[in-house]
């Protein structure tokens, strides 16, 4: 008994001794990481760049004066242009740092050497594209004075980084800044490449989809337009687009499940223009809205520059210099993306590692070694094979895919045609500047102070007849260069003061345009509800144009609402206790996408429903994916829902295909869920980049959920309206332009998403532009010297 006793004090002091150890790990754990807690929220309060006062010392020929609006967007006035354009990368590197940092990584592949293993597999994926060899070359292309001008811009980057507080995302990360170079502008400039391209993906779906749906898979399932809805930019004649062929072949009841909504959202953009004539200011007026992805700091920086020679304000990409988007004293400009064909994909049959077919025998692919710099481990190197046709996007396999792109083959800069626009003194001069666009392509409207308006497209299309759509035999097939279609065969509208047009990435052309140029257009649903507010308005005002850009009806998801109305009452089953809720929402549903319509919630979850599973009831699973990933699925249901052709749905029933698709809505999400208010049920949140590592209190606002995808008042869940512009030509202190958050991309900074509520509210904020304007809106000077 003494003898266990013994044991059992024993075990207890252990046992004590053990529990006092835990706790005190715990606590060491609780403090370092209350210290961490404690060193992000300091440096978030001094990780601040000071923007008042004298910073001397610096690579100018000159002084440079930056005032700073209630906005905090800096007004840059320098002496010659050089200064003017470290002066941009100076205030860039003050508000935006981090952001431009980690696009230039994204872009490079190189997250991993910030952010360790996480991301290796997105830094493979970008270097399946050699993206520096691609800018360096770009780099070495441009002109003397271009290169100059991007080396001042990394100079004052550079000068920024070193003499400001790093941004709070560097102390918690424990990194630092790497040296900007003078090609990094063009690095950031290449992610809207990138991002707004025709994907090589892309293309090898619908070539799936095309092959699987048998002859007349083209004409049904890949259709230019929506032809009840087709707003042309050019006008005229639409094209004609045939009736939904029948399809041959039973259907099966839908029976695959996909996690979530899937959501398939549609990017793009909005703009439309008028000439003197049809204005109430007697001016030209332009509207401009990209729709880009929703983060925080925004993708837009706004900036006012100034040097003898040179006056442009407006908006530019963070990162890149010169105005992108926005008008100089003579002219204002907007875009939206082009959506037309850019890769060529080629299958490509290896009959070794590196050794693949061709029509006169086999060829050894070029390889390329790529080393990955991973944070807190090892290096990662793989490689990389290059075809005759182009760089090869699969590992492994005896097919394997090379895609040939203009923008590999052909690396020009876009930087000049946008340094031309920003010193554009007419119509004229602009479109010389957009002849040597290179892409991604882009539908442009101009108006310039002489009231006239125009629209062109510009960028490089192939003259491809493939538009896109299939993939090649590469072994016979003979390695040629991408033929170009000449500016001057793209579509246009010459200036005049009475010219209006619109597009909203949908079809440009009307019939006798000769080319197709794009796969598949973005549906015209927003094209066709701001053509018709144009077509109701005699002579518009700038009012007139942010009414427009706030507009949140939807035609074709009130079309769609419609048909579901009618399947339930047919169906008998409007009168279902759970049908109920969401068949009344329907019914009250007017087509405006407003945070308080419960039936905008409904429509638009049985929209994703079913256009998921109306490509299910054609094709395999793989390939119903492929379907619903790239072709214009929404817009061929609503075709078929309107025309009713045979094959197209589950024993020809449309009514109990839409009425299964609603009870499938209800059954995922709940009978009160599925018409909940459209705000609550589609509120945005812009995330930090971070914020997949745990960092989400750098999240921006939640945003009530208001437009959709479809109404001109864009907002998704993954995209929005970027900016929105308003611009009376000539009146330049008029006017005005917004983005969503706000200027700074430093969370310790009042600046940070000031400016949220405004936007939420379409408030138009002018942009000053002329002396006088800018020093009265003054609120902060900073003075660059040598």
């Amino acid at each position: 008994m003494l003898l266990g006793s013994g044991r059992t004090a024993e075990s207890m002091i252990v046992v004590r001794r053990l529990v006092f150890t835990l706790l005190g790990a715990v606590a060491v754990v609780a403090l370092a990481i209350a210290a961490y807690a404690g060193w992000i929220a300091a440096s978030v309060h001094t990780g601040v760049a000071e923007v008042e006062g004298t910073r001397s010392g610096l690579a100018l020929q000159a002084s440079v004066r930056i005032l700073r609006d209630d906005r905090d967007v800096p007004h840059i006035k320098a002496q010659n242009v050089h200064d003017l354009f470290f002066a941009q990368g100076y205030v860039t590197a003050s508000d935006r740092l981090f952001q431009i940092d980690l696009t230039r990584r994204f872009v490079l592949g190189e997250l991993s050497e910030l952010l360790g293993g996480a991301t290796i597999a997105v830094d493979q994926s970008k270097r399946t594209f050699d993206a520096r060899g691609v800018v360096d070359a770009q780099f070495a292309r441009l002109g003397a004075d271009e290169k100059t001008l991007l080396q001042a811009y990394a100079d004052g980057v550079n000068a920024a980084a070193t003499r400001e507080p790093l941004p709070p995302e560097y102390h918690a990360l424990f990194a630092s800044f790497a040296p900007w170079r003078a090609q990094d502008a063009l690095v950031v400039g290449f992610a809207t490449v990138l991002d707004l391209a025709d994907g090589w993906n892309d293309v090898i779906n619908r070539d799936a989809v095309l092959r699987a749906g048998g002859p007349h898979a083209l004409e049904a399932f890949y259709p230019l337009t929506d032809p009840k809805w087709d707003a042309p930019t050019l006008g005229g004649t639409h094209i004609a687009v045939a009736p939904l062929p029948a399809l041959a072949g039973t259907h099966a009841p839908v029976a695959v499940q996909w996690n979530g909504e899937t959501r398939r959202e549609t990017i793009g953009s909005n703009e439309w223009v008028a000439g003197a004539a049809r204005t109430t200011t007697g001016r030209a007026l332009l509207a401009n809205d990209p729709h880009l992805d929703r983060a925080i700091p925004g993708i837009w920086h706004l900036i006012d520059l100034q040097a003898p020679g040179f006056h442009a304000a407006g908006a530019t990409l963070a990162g890149t210099p010169g105005v992108i988007l926005g008008h100089n004293e003579h002219l204002a400009w907007g875009s939206t993306n082009g959506t037309v064909a850019a890769p060529r994909v080629y299958n490509e049959t290896f009959t070794g590692e590196r050794t693949y077919k061709t029509e006169h025998g086999t060829q050894t692919a070029t390889e390329r070694v790529e080393t990955f710099h991973v944070r807190f481990g090892a290096d990662v190197t793989r490689s990389y094979l290059q075809t005759r046709h182009g760089f090869v996007i699969d590992r492994s396999g005896p097919v394997r895919r090379a895609v040939q792109w203009s923008a590999a083959e052909q690396p020009d800069s876009p930087v000049q045609a946008f340094l031309g626009l920003d010193r554009a003194v007419s119509i004229e001069s602009a479109e010389r500047a957009l002849a040597t666009y290179p892409g991604p392509t882009q539908n442009f409207v101009l108006a310039d102070t002489t009231g006239r308006a125009a629209y062109t497209l510009a960028g490089a299309i192939p003259d491809d007849p493939a538009w896109g759509l299939h993939v090649y035999r590469g072994e016979t097939t003979p390695a040629t260069a991408l033929h170009e279609i000449p500016f001057d065969r793209l579509p246009h509208r010459a200036p005049g003061r009475d010219v209006v047009a619109a597009n909203s990435n949908n079809l440009q052309y009307g019939a006798g345009y000769p080319l197709r140029l794009s796969p598949s257009y973005a549906p015209p649903y927003r094209g066709a509800e701001i053509t018709a507010r144009l077509a109701a308005i005699a002579k518009y005002s700038p009012a007139d144009f942010v009414a427009i850009q706030s507009e949140t009806l939807s035609v074709a998801e009130r079309e769609f609402a419609r048909f579901i109305v009618a399947a339930l009452e047919k169906t008998g089953a409007s009168r279902d206790v759970d049908v109920k809720p969401s068949y009344d929402a329907l019914v009250a549903f007017d087509g405006h996408m407003e945070p308080d319509s419960r039936g905008a919630t409904v429509v638009q979850r049985v929209r994703f429903a079913a256009a998921r599973d109306f490509g299910a009831m054609h094709f395999t699973t793989e390939i119903a994916r492929a379907y619903f990933a790239t072709a214009p699925a929404f817009t061929n249901l609503l075709r078929a829902l309107r025309e009713r052709p045979r094959g197209w749905f589950p024993h020809d029933d449309p009514d109990a295909f839409l009425t299964a698709e609603v009870r499938q809505t209800i059954k995922q999400f709940g009978v009160a869920e599925t018409a909940t208010p459209f705000g609550d049920a589609y509120a945005v949140v812009p995330k930090h980049p971070l914020s997949a590592f745990g960092f989400t209190f750098w999240n921006g606002p939640r945003v009530p959920g208001r437009g959709g995808s479809f109404a001109p008042a864009v907002q998704a869940s993954i995209n929005g309206q970027s900016f929105r512009a308003v611009w009376d030509v000539g009146n330049w202190d008029g006017g005005g332009i917004d983005i969503p958050l706000g200027e700074s991309g430093e969370p310790g900074s009042p600046h940070y998403t000031e400016l949220s509520d405004r936007y939420v509210h379409h408030i138009l904020t002018p942009l000053p532009f002329s002396d006088a304007a800018v020093v009265r809106a003054a609120r902060r000077t900073e003075l660059l010297t040598p």
